[in-house]
């Protein structure tokens, strides 16, 4: 499923990348800008600088900036999914009708990121001396937790564009993709990581194309799990209502030969 998902991400991009370059310049800039304010505080601030502005700052710009302005790039990518055909409206229109649940779950996601990522090095430094079996042992329990977090997080915001959800919803949702979908889970989750190992040197593609690149690959494997569970439960209760089938999905029906010549599909 891994294969195809990258197969749609890239047709996507492919098919509609002005339009997407566009958006994730927006999206590039916006979390660019209090970004920069947050590690100019932490990195060269003095510790009362760091604490009441570097740490807000980056809060802010992690827990609500980036799933606001990524959340518009998810609804883009859904109807650029579904339809085949989309525009910058879109991007706007996942903003102001996702943005506010988008905010919580990114808060909520980074609440939990620090409360993990503290306890990983708390427990093994503080217990070290005393019972560090015991540390250990919550440390590790931290770090798997810590690593659950940021897995489901990556079908955070595709899983509230397509379901309309509430925040609880959501959150639960994405968990048990996670849980029923490892490997696809785990190879989405090493795809951006080479994705952002390449973009770290050449920094301008981070306003050009990376968060459009990450979102559409998500919202591709998204995708492919839904129409999965689709197919199931149209068997299990003899419904003939299917999902788009691969054969008839243009973005999974096309090679090498279509980025060369696509006037001969």
């Amino acid at each position: 499923m891994l294969t195809r998902a990258l197969k749609m991400a890239f047709w996507i991009l492919y098919d509609h990348l002005g339009k997407l370059m566009a958006a994730n310049f927006v999206w590039a800039v916006s979390i660019a800008i209090p970004g920069s304010v947050a590690a100019t505080a932490v990195f060269y601030g003095e510790p009362p600088i760091q604490f009441w502005i570097g740490a807000p700052a980056a809060i802010g710009t992690i827990g609500i900036v980036l799933p606001v302005l990524s959340v518009g790039i998810a609804q883009l990518m859904k109807v650029l999914i579904d339809r085949k055909d989309g525009s910058l409206s879109d991007f706007l229109d996942g903003i102001r009708r996702y943005g506010w649940k988008a905010s919580r779950l990114g808060l909520l996601y980074t609440g939990a990121t620090v409360c993990f990522g503290t306890s990983v090095w708390f427990y093994a430094t503080k217990l070290q001396a005393s019972v560090p079996f015991v540390g250990y042992l919550v440390s590790a329990v931290a770090f798997w937790c810590l690593a659950f977090v940021a897995l489901s997080a990556q079908f955070a915001l595709p899983a509230l564009v397509q379901k309309r959800e509430g925040v609880v919803a959501t959150l639960k949702l994405s968990a048990l993709l996670v849980l029923d979908n490892p490997a696809l889970t785990a190879g989405v989750a090493f795809q951006i990581a080479v994705l952002t190992v390449l973009t770290a040197p050449i920094w301008p593609l981070f306003f050009v194309i990376y968060g459009a690149a990450v979102m559409a690959l998500v919202s591709s494997a998204y995708e492919l799990m839904a129409r999965k569970y689709a197919v199931a439960a149209a068997r299990s209760d003899g419904s003939v209502e299917l999902p788009p089938r691969d054969e008839d999905d243009d973005y999974l029906n096309r090679g090498v030969r279509d980025v060369f010549f696509p006037w001969k599909g």
